[in-house]
């Protein structure tokens, strides 16, 4: 089409379809339109104008765009070198259970500038194009999400709960430690133990100084180690564990130990 000179759009089933798109343009323009959910993006190239809450805004490198849904608002190259970006389209059902007492999460500006932020949202824009772990891209979608809920939105983020945390910090361990959860589901582990995603993600961290993520991984490590130890083959340990493909397996092995699971095996004791 023209005036765009490229553009992916794709559908993350890991955070159950969000939508997500990255985009250079020239010579183009958004025709004014909402979304039924939010648009969460940050300029990389260049500079955009846009409407957007009754006045017009211009977005450059490194800039946050915060746009609410049903908020009207449309978008054009604040000058002729156009502008590149990526995007999330969240929907309410992405920051459930986020704020307090169920309100809807709001932002207040169309326009931030927040630098360590917007570096995250690029990382986590460009990690979720790759074949990432699936509890990779929940961790990391609820911990950049929070962070920008409390900078930047209007409602407060839930408070944190305390009665009962140690238990629940042992059953979380519990269930990142089956041996045969292949697949874990961070929205399905927090409701089981009664916390939203966003608590669970920052009340583990700061009770384990590990993220959920790494003690997972840490499990399947020690798990194909174990498999390994009775002799069976590296793609069955790898399988076993619970790794996706043999190279994911070894470079996780190898980056946690120092060593490789081939040279494991070799000095494995019959």
């Amino acid at each position: 089409m023209e005036g765009i000179i490229s553009s992916d759009f794709r559908r993350d089933s890991r955070l159950g379809g969000l939508e997500m798109f990255s985009a250079s343009f020239r010579q183009y323009q958004y025709r004014r339109h909402s979304h039924p959910g939010y648009v969460i993006g940050v300029v990389t190239q260049e500079s955009e104008s846009f409407y957007c809450r009754g006045a017009t805004h211009t977005a450059g490198p490194g800039d946050i765009l915060l746009i609410n849904p049903q908020s009207l608002h449309d978008g054009e190259a604040a000058t002729d070198r156009g502008w590149s970006y990526r995007v999330f389209y969240p929907e309410e059902q992405h920051f459930q259970g986020l704020s307090r007492a169920g309100a809807p999460l709001r932002f207040r500006q169309s326009v931030v500038r927040d630098a360590g932020l917007a570096a995250s949202i690029q990382r986590l824009h460009a990690d979720m194009q790759g074949p990432a772990d699936s509890l990779v891209v929940q961790q990391s979608w609820a911990e950049v999400m929070l962070c920008l809920a409390e900078r930047h939105g209007e409602a407060a983020p839930s408070e944190a709960f305390t009665r009962g945390e140690p238990q629940r910090i042992a059953m979380i361990d519990e269930m990142l430690r089956e041996e045969k959860l292949d697949v874990i589901n961070l929205d399905e582990v927090a409701r089981r133990v009664g916390w939203t995603k966003w608590h669970l993600v920052r009340s583990y961290k700061a009770a384990k100084g590990i993220s959920p993520y790494a003690f997972h991984l840490e499990c399947k490590l020690r798990r194909a180690k174990s498999l390994i130890d009775r002799g069976e083959s590296l793609v069955t340990a790898a399988s076993e564990a619970g790794f996706a493909d043999q190279s994911h397996f070894a470079r996780h092995f190898t980056k946690t130990f120092g060593f490789t699971p081939g040279r494991y095996r070799q000095t494995r004791i019959a």
